[in-house]
């Protein structure tokens, strides 16, 4: 197993009644969460130095370079949902209500406008910010993101790894979101309570949008938005796992698949087998158990971070940024660094991940030609 630099000690994981796989899961969050902390509290100049006779400080601090190095990265490779460039971006523009029925159908349209076209570039969000709480001009919109991208047939959304939209359907598409924007709109009422994500997210991939499909990646952290202003009930475990098994969501599979490798136990084999281990280890980060005071601090300290209670949207973005540390991992092995990986298999599907990544974050760098190559994007104020 890789010695990574903020894993917890084991003996804080002892006597919680976990199987081998639930503890390696469990302590695998934990080190990941304290890696955004630490993240976190570099972008604001508030973190202590590391300490280099660690022997995962070399890869550590690879890792928090390259998220660092832009603002696409920063969504990509984060821990903590709330401190990616783009997020910050959005929770700073729009403000998250006391009551969701605040929330007009402009600023709904909005949430799904920047995740779906914008995430990982500010210019983009900038541009299709929209300044008035009113109906939004559709062929204005329409007329920016058509001018996006490197051609006139498809527009790349470099956060989302290989997504591109057909930017004949991008019409279709705004038509579409502001739709299920006055339907969720009117719909709100003051008193009342917020739909569950299930709900929600079945109501949006009705809708039947291009580029929206029913198990994809944007329906599931659109929806995970809506819940961050309230528009909906936060995911359960159940949803997550269902998620999980029949979307092709590699990131938070590729951390079950890790966890089964490292240990040498079978990975859960269905919906109903994930659920129970997700739930078990998320209960223990919900009410942190006294005798693990690691797990303590990790909770309080992502509350005060994200200003709110750890989700299970955050138990999706951990496992996504599990997957992304081996990555990266594998990858400095392959260069010679010290990384201790037992699959030549995975390494070379990391590296070639990884090499998807750098051709993300060039093509972003090609979008924004008034960058310099060398430049620092990220925002100090965030998938």
């Amino acid at each position: 197993m890789a010695d990574f630099y903020f894993s917890p000690q084991e003996a804080e994981l002892q006597g919680l009644g976990l199987s081998s796989f639930e503890k390696y899961l469990l302590l695998r969050l934990v080190q990941t969460l304290r890696l955004g902390i630490f993240m976190s509290q570099k972008r604001n100049n508030s973190a202590g130095p590391l300490d280099h006779t660690h022997p995962g400080a070399a890869q550590c601090e690879a890792y928090i370079k390259s998220a660092l190095s832009s603002e696409m990265l920063s969504d990509k490779l984060f821990p903590l949902r709330h401190t990616g460039a783009s997020m910050q971006f959005i929770l700073q523009s729009l403000f998250v209500p006391a009551n969701p029925s605040q929330l007009s159908a402009t600023n709904i349209f909005q949430l799904c406008i920047w995740r779906t076209f914008a995430f990982g570039n500010s210019d983009y969000l900038h541009k299709i910010t929209i300044q008035e709480d009113r109906m939004p001009d559709l062929e204005k919109l329409h007329s920016i993101i058509q001018q996006w991208g490197n051609g006139p047939l498809k527009l790349s959304v470099p956060a989302y790894g290989q997504l591109q939209i057909i930017k004949a359907k991008i019409p279709t598409m705004l038509s579409s979101f502001w739709e299920l924007s006055q339907e969720i709109s009117s719909s709100q009422k003051p008193k009342s309570a917020p739909p569950t994500f299930a709900t929600l997210h079945e109501r949006l991939l009705s809708k039947e949008i291009p580029s929206i499909p029913r198990h994809g990646l944007i329906a599931w952290l659109l929806t995970s938005d809506f819940y961050e202003f309230g528009v909906c009930q936060p995911p359960t475990i159940q949803d997550l796992a269902h998620h999980m098994t029949n979307s092709g969501a590699s990131g938070p599979k590729g951390a079950i698949k890790i966890v089964a490798e490292e240990t040498g136990q079978h990975a859960p084999e269905n919906a109903e087998e994930l659920a129970k281990v997700l739930g078990t280890v998320f209960g223990l980060l919900q009410n942190p158990p006294r005798s693990s005071p690691t797990i303590m601090n990790v909770v309080t300290e992502c509350k005060a971070i994200q200003g709110r209670e750890l989700a299970v949207v955050d138990l999706e973005h951990a496992l996504c940024k599990i997957s992304r540390q081996n990555t990266r991992a594998n990858a400095g092995k392959a260069k010679g660094t010290a990384v201790n990986d037992k699959s030549g298999a995975g390494r070379r599907g990391n590296q070639t991940e990884d090499t998807q990544d750098n051709e993300a974050q060039e093509q972003a760098r090609r979008i924004r030609p008034e960058v310099e190559m060398g430049e620092n994007l990220h925002h100090g104020g965030i998938e």
